[in-house]
């Protein structure tokens, strides 16, 4: 029979009746303009021949022949990677890569392991195989790398290119040589496995392909095929574990494309029974936003922006569009990226009662626990495979999550990577990204987009020029998805900044005494302040005031940070001020409002986000102040992108001098001078002449080592994808989890000490991270040596109870007197 695929190219296929009749799958091939449609089903004859004549004595694992193996894998490989423009090379590393387990050797060891039903991996070598064959069939060193890479690193992690003057992917096929018995292993493949294509041409012809894209997008070649590389290790590692998870994935996909109607009319139901604002005119707006949004749904896709004030109801003006959008564009899921773990709670149930969904629903998954799932199979199989694979229709998920899965090398992490293709991912608050991810952040849009067909939405109030930067993200032409008059925006002005620096600075004593004067005038008041330290000091300062009190810093657990903003709510809705002191982490999407705030001196992106907890639902219909102040002798070393905001906004506040400074323009102008002062930190430095940016790109040290070395010009794939790996995290490292002892912590403790299931015992952990908190080293250092914290299941450390207070948090000062810093 001949058909086309998705794309229109028409292609020969064994038909199912006559596939059933001969007893085995079904068989396809590509039809070009070389061959003809006779000559296509010639093929197929001659490989339905070598299938009835084959005896399938070589093994995958128990019951699943080798051959069928590697042909259940290609065929998967290739639909994960048509979108990429890539489906000949993902089917060839799926034909290739278990090629290694053609020999006596490692069909032994899977005999013996199915007597045994001993079904752990063993040392036999079986990748590095599959490696030697495509250096042998792909001339082009760049090309063969890229795929040979592909198939070593299927069950661990990507190599470098290069490193320490030699090709890491050649050495290991050298040092194993003796153990690969390749020629044994080859002339079994390909007595098995007929290569109905050249696809070496194929390959070059495609990843050619991809390089002529870059050239017309203008994009970093380089860069860009690391990703590429990773895109198509992300297809093969999920075939893979799909098929030896005897996961019949094809016809799933087939069937399980979402309802998205069903969907948008379950939010428009609830829109049309959400209440309306007090204040007429914004719910005006909100609605007419959400009605902008969801005619952007019609747009071609691209990478859009949405930057409405604070409280203008982008949660579900976002979810207006990504439905509409992937409907129209039939797409296949909608990824919410979200900065704080606090916004992702809030969003999720916000999205789950517009959509009608309850918790248990896959419909909607969340994704933000650190643990990640074991690589070894057999325990992969015991849980669903949501998480690691990311299919559900809605997924949530943080930043550090989204930009560690694309910056590692694993394939653990990867696996997902090509889900994210033919999507609609939205990052809520995306001003929050930080400055060192700025460029690998831009890149690996441009190439989901350009490359994944994705499309890509930016939301926050306070939208940061990243199409301005050496490296920019490439947005669509009139990449707003709303329009809203000067008149109508005035409707959002709820709030003014009013600038309070000193030239020598406030003292916490001072800025105790003017905190009281607001709360006595009867005002909310809340206080932002950079430190813990800071905060922690002002708070002890202001614990004799006699109107309630909150307090909040990361030295609170999650769980502990989210009862007392529920509580500070409560006390809001009571005749007397009530005060609250935190760190930033209570600027960006949490629902709250003030009657006035204090914000010491930072980015104005920073201060424009606290202004958002004033007067937020239009409480009072006369403008609220926003205190801008400068704390004397403030130490930021540890948060030195806090230090150089503070440099650009005082830039501002002169030049906007008696201007709103909540405008547009302003929020223009700082951007202008923090990212030109940030510029030289946006490809991630680590080291003075290191940057992750150019590891995986030129690589330019290893690159002249090499040529200087070998005394030759370096030809391949450069890109250090382990190297670059290991330097890479959003949140700076050397900080370790503890769990505390506030709430039904204990009795998480005490069950996981019961538990020996391993599924239990992974369940069991998520639920202890909203009562883990994150220290720094020296402060760990301090607290083992005090004997304050203990070594739980070899997994965690649990601290002692004299060291949590249910107001304060984590005890250190009152404990070791020293200053602690930190956000």
């Amino acid at each position: 029979t001949i058909k086309n695929d998705e794309r229109g190219a028409p292609y020969a296929v064994l038909s199912d009746q006559a596939a059933k009749r001969f007893g085995v799958s079904s068989l396809c091939v590509s039809i070009t303009h070389e061959k003809t449609h006779a000559a296509a089903v010639a093929i197929l004859i001659k490989e339905l021949s070598l299938k009835k004549t084959r005896k399938d004595k070589y093994l995958a694992r128990k019951n699943q022949p080798l051959a069928t193996h590697l042909e259940n894998v290609a065929r998967l490989a290739r639909k994960f990677g048509a979108i990429f423009g890539a489906e000949n090379i993902a089917y060839f590393i799926g034909l290739v890569h278990d090629l290694g387990k053609y020999t006596k050797a490692f069909q032994a060891y899977i005999i013996e392991s199915i007597k045994d039903g001993d079904v752990r991996r063993g040392d036999i070598i079986h990748a590095f195989q599959g490696s030697r064959f495509i250096l042998e069939k792909i001339q082009e060193p760049l090309i063969a790398e890229i795929i040979a890479n592909i198939v070593a690193a299927h069950h661990g992690g990507l190599y470098d290119g290069v490193s320490n003057g030699k090709k890491p992917i050649y050495e290991k096929i050298e040092k194993y040589d003796s153990k690969l018995y390749y020629v044994e292993a080859k002339k079994a493949f390909e007595n098995e496995i007929l290569m109905r294509q050249d696809f070496a041409k194929l390959c070059v012809d495609e990843i050619s392909k991809a390089l002529n894209i870059c050239k017309e997008k203008k994009l970093n070649g380089l860069f860009t095929l690391h990703l590429f590389t990773k895109a198509l290790f992300s297809c093969l590692v999920d075939a893979d574990r799909c098929d030896a998870a005897r996961w019949n994935i094809e016809n799933e996909i087939e069937q399980s494309s979402p309802n998205w109607t069903k969907r948008i009319e379950e939010l428009e139901n609830h829109l049309n029974c959400v209440k309306s604002e007090a204040n007429i005119n914004i719910s005006r707006i909100r609605k007419m936003i959400s009605d902008q949004c969801g005619e952007a749904g019609k747009r071609e896709r691209g990478i859009y922006t949405l930057c409405v004030p604070t409280g203008g109801g982008k949660t579900l003006s976002s979810l207006r569009f990504a439905l509409k959008h992937a409907q129209e564009r039939g797409l296949d899921r909608i990824i919410y990226v979200i900065p704080y773990l606090s916004i992702l709670d809030q969003t999720a149930k916000t999205i789950r009662e517009a959509l009608n969904c309850s918790k248990d629903d896959n419909f909607v998954l969340e994704h933000h626990s650190n643990i990640d799932i074991p690589e070894n199979e057999e325990d992969e199989n015991e849980y669903k495979l949501l998480t690691s694979r990311w299919d559900s229709p809605i997924i949530l998920t943080t930043m550090v999550q989204f930009l560690e899965t694309i910056y590692s090398n694993k394939a653990s992490k990867l696996r997902k990577f090509h889900n994210m293709a033919n999507s609609v991912v939205i990052f809520d608050e995306v001003q929050a990204l930080p400055i060192k991810c700025v460029h690998l952040f831009n890149d690996a849009i441009n190439f989901l987009h350009i490359f994944g067909k994705t499309t890509v939405l930016l939301c926050t109030a306070t939208q940061p020029s990243l199409d301005k930067v050496c490296r920019p993200i490439l947005l669509s032409k009139n990449s707003s998805l709303t329009s809203i008059c000067a008149k109508d925006l005035k409707c959002f002005n709820r709030a003014i900044i009013i600038d309070k620096t000193k030239p020598e600075g406030w003292t916490i004593e001072e800025l105790a005494q003017f905190t009281q004067s607001q709360l006595d005038f009867g005002k909310n008041t809340l206080v932002i302040l950079n430190t813990k330290y800071e905060v922690k000091s002002l708070y002890n300062m202001c614990k004799c005031f006699k109107y309630e009190k909150a307090f909040l810093t990361t030295d609170l657990c999650p769980e502990h940070r989210s009862k007392t903003l529920d509580q500070t709510r409560e006390n809001l809705n009571k005749e007397r001020p009530v005060l609250c002191i935190s760190t930033q982490l209570i600027e960006a999407g949490v629902d709250i409002s003030f009657d006035c705030v204090i914000r010491a001196g930072a980015g104005l992106d920073s201060i424009v986000q606290a202004a958002g907890r004033c007067n937020r639902n239009g409480e009072s219909a006369t403008l609220q102040e926003v205190y801008v102040v400068n704390i004397k002798d403030e130490r930021l070393s540890l948060l030195p992108e806090i230090e150089d905001g503070k440099r650009a906004t005082k830039i501002v506040f002169c030049e906007k001098r008696s201007k709103n400074l909540l405008s547009d323009d302003a929020l223009d102008l700082f951007y202008k001078y923090y990212f030109h002062r940030q510029k030289d930190k946006m490809d991630y430095n680590v080291a003075k002449s290191t940057k992750v940016y150019d590891l995986l790109n030129h690589n330019t040290l290893e690159v002249t080592a090499y040529e200087e070395q070998n005394q030759r010009k370096y030809q391949g794939l450069p890109c250090a994808f382990k190297s670059a790996a290991d330097k890479f995290s959003v949140i700076d490292r050397g900080q370790t989890g503890i769990v505390v002892p506030y709430g039904g912590a204990m009795k998480l403790v005490e069950r996981l000490k019961a538990e020996y299931n391993l599924k239990d015992k992974m369940n069991t952990l998520k639920k202890l991270q909203k009562y883990t908190i994150s220290v720094y080293s020296y402060v760990l250092n301090k607290l083992e040596k005090a004997g304050a914290i203990t070594m739980i299941d070899d997994t965690f450390y649990l601290l002692s109870s004299e060291y949590y207070d249910d107001k304060a948090g984590l005890l250190l000062e009152d404990k070791f007197s020293f200053m602690y810093v930190g956000d």
